[in-house]
């Protein structure tokens, strides 16, 4: 009887062993798992951000700022090595989900849609934005680019089935991890790879003719390359008077002999219709006069939009479906690239900043489809060429405004400032940490109330420091890059019915 229960004890023993042993080897990222990632290698470029001397950055940086309320803060040894690959077994992950990695889960908010995934962590320091990069690294993650504006860091990584967005921003003491397919990459420093012709670069504000539409965007920027920029495009188009004028520009303002305009990156703020509907327009009627190279944007899930701007779902030539179908349909060579906070692309001599996407709104961007006033779904991304800097704002309002100047403050100056939802929306304080020389007014039809209606648009009339708005409700207006105009060539600072602009050589 004695051995029978000797031998039972020992069986019992040694299972709770070998499971003890199996629960480690897992925790410990043994690189057997399909999120192990692969051995890509990193160049060497994979110790995480740290000085001149070597050493880390979060050492010295996390402050007790940063802490969780009601938390103590953490022991620096009580999470190193591959203790920090410790996730959560009990729910299995799906492609292209990341594991938690030892994140406190009391502040992780995580949404998943067609595959895509985002992670948002509340009261997050920049260690923790370390340590997470550091065990994506571990798993075989490779950094493909990495940005730092002022206290905020952002990693791009990739393997090869997985791309990620890692950020810390220090305003709001996010941590935000987005993990999709991998697709098509944006042109970092190195790949920028092009002809300098050395022409003149333009940006040319477009009147949108045809939609009877309050308001309406179109920019059209030339690059020294000869190709084009363009953001957005406008309303119209019920007759085709605003695609031929698009493509009247293009083929204007492309160097003698081209066959067909050279479009390097169309980028879309959002998805309304009063920004989409001249691209929808032109891509039926035009698709096969022009070249692109490369689409950005970066919409909310389908549901979001049917819930929050259901008109976008209307059967006619400016709906959404229908901006999916020219771009599936018409451009299927074209690299489509979704924007991330963070983000440099280099496009031929222009560099483009992205500082703000809707995800950095999660979890009120999508919980429950709570996107709340659609407009601060709209990119917002500053351009530099020749040394002048712009702010493209598309229709940001509140929510997008405030993550920007809470996190970003004085990195917001620029020299040119589009004012946001046709000059509509209220965004003072953004505009004093602006501080523009110039501002863009994008609406196509006569209101010279406009400067007046909000406190924002007043501060930037009074403005000593601003010179011109420019507007585009008489006319089409082309402006060479950097902007400098002599003060005999500004008609008036601020826009009425008979301001004019001097027209630039186009050549």
């Amino acid at each position: 009887m004695k051995k029978a229960v000797a031998l039972i004890l020992a069986v019992i023993l040694m299972v709770g062993v070998f499971s003890a042993c199996e629960e480690v080897e897992f925790q410990t990222g043994s690189g057997d798992g399909q999120y192990a990632g692969v051995n890509v290698s990193d160049g060497g470029n994979n110790e995480g951000n740290s000085d001149k001397n070597g050493n880390s950055e979060s050492n010295s940086t996390n402050t007790n700022s940063n802490s969780k309320p009601g938390k103590n803060d953490k022991d620096s040894s009580e999470a190193s090595g591959d203790d920090y690959l410790e996730t959560d077994t009990s729910i299995p992950l799906e492609k292209h989900e990341l594991p938690n990695y030892n994140l406190n889960l009391e502040y992780v908010r995580a949404f998943e849609q067609d595959g895509r995934y985002i992670k948002m962590v509340q009261y997050a320091s920049l260690k923790d934005y370390n340590d997470y990069l550091s065990n994506l690294l571990k798993a075989g993650y490779t950094k493909y680019d990495q940005n730092q504006i002022g206290s905020n860091y952002f990693t791009t990584l990739i393997n090869k089935t997985t791309f990620v967005s890692l950020s810390f921003t220090s305003g709001n003491k996010a941590l935000k991890v987005v993990s999709e397919p991998l697709g098509d990459l944006y042109p970092r420093k190195q790949d920028n790879k092009y002809t300098d012709k050395k022409i003149q670069s333009l940006f040319t504000g477009v009147k949108n003719e045809n939609k009877p539409i309050y308001s309406g965007m179109g920019f059209v920027i030339r690059l020294s390359d000869g190709s084009f920029i363009i953001i957005d495009g406008g309303g119209g188009d019920y007759n085709s008077v605003d695609s031929n004028k698009f493509l009247k520009i293009l083929k204007e303002q492309s160097p003698k002999g081209t066959e067909k305009p050279v479009i390097s990156a169309w980028i879309f703020t959002h998805c309304h219709d009063d920004h989409i509907g001249v691209f929808n327009a032109f891509s039926k009627d035009f698709h096969d006069k022009v070249i692109i190279k490369s689409f950005y944007y970066n919409f909310p899930p389908d549901e979001a939009i049917l819930l929050k701007a259901k008109f976008m779902y209307d059967k006619d030539y400016y709906s959404y479906p229908t901006f999916k179908r020219c771009i599936s349909d018409y451009y299927s060579d074209a690299a489509v690239i979704r924007p991330h906070s963070g983000e440099k692309y280099y496009i031929k001599n222009s560099v483009i900043e992205m500082l703000f996407s809707y995800e950095d709104l999660y979890p009120s961007s999508l919980e429950k489809g709570s996107v709340g006033d659609f407009n601060d779904t709209s990119l917002i991304f500053k351009i530099n060429i020749g040394g002048q800097s712009m702010l493209i704002t598309g229709d940001a309002y509140t929510k997008s405004a405030n993550f920007v100047t809470k996190n970003f403050g004085s990195y917001l100056k620029s020299d040119i400032l589009q004012l946001a939802h046709h000059g509509q929306n209220d965004l003072l304080e953004l505009y004093k940490l602006v501080n523009p020389t110039y501002a863009l007014l994008p609406i196509s039809h006569i209101d010279e109330k406009r400067m007046g209606m909000n406190s924002a648009n007043k501060w930037i009339a009074n403005s000593s420091a601003v010179r011109q708005v420019i507007v585009f409700w008489n006319q089409n207006v082309t402006i060479p890059l950097p902007y400098n105009p002599k003060a005999s060539e500004i008609s008036s600072k601020l826009p009425d019915k008979n301001t004019t602009y001097p027209t630039y050589p186009l050549n």
